[in-house]
């Protein structure tokens, strides 16, 4: 039997599916920004996104393809919740 292959595109969120993907020894994780795939994007959507995300958190995961595991000013963090399940 081959083995299983799928190609998945997604704007990298914190969700358990994503964490369980990138936890997989089997995955391959290819990265790319939205500056990365200007060519294939209309000028008009490119600068638009741009101008409206950049600089900021939502931009980095946006346009930088960034994993953003906390909101800023949380009373509580996403990695304390782990490692207190791990105990």
């Amino acid at each position: 039997m081959d083995p299983i292959r799928v190609v998945v595109t997604t704007t990298p969120k914190p969700i358990k599916i994503i964490r369980e993907l990138i936890a997989d020894p089997t995955t391959l994780i290819t990265r790319g920004s939205t500056y990365d795939n200007r060519a294939n994007l209309a000028p008009a959507f490119l600068a638009q996104i741009v101008r409206k995300h950049e600089g900021t958190r939502l931009g980095r995961q946006e346009l930088n393809a960034e994993i953003l595991d906390d909101v800023p000013g949380a009373l509580w963090h996403r990695e304390w919740q782990h490692a207190r399940s791990r105990r």
